[in-house]
């Protein structure tokens, strides 16, 4: 397995889930994919994200404006 990190700093919704969304499809089932962001609405996206898609949120911290999510791809996608 492997990690991989996709830095969305800066960018405004919907911009970081199309950006997490593209990435996620480029890497094998079981990676993970840590993601950094500081778009107030990325908390409860990537949340609801996951959930929908399948996909594992493993870890979630945020550090004041700054978030860091750890999401894990299924191993078989929908």
């Amino acid at each position: 397995m492997k990690e991989h990190i996709l830095d969305t700093q800066g960018m405004k919704c919907p911009k970081p889930l199309f950006e997490v969304h593209r990435l996620i499809k480029s890497v094998a089932g079981g990676d993970t994919v840590q993601v950094i962001a500081d778009d107030p609405a990325f908390p409860l996206d990537i949340e609801a994200w996951c959930r929908r898609t399948g996909h594992a949120l493993r870890d979630f911290k945020r550090d004041g404006a700054r978030s860091v999510a750890l999401i894990e791809k299924a191993k078989a996608t929908p």
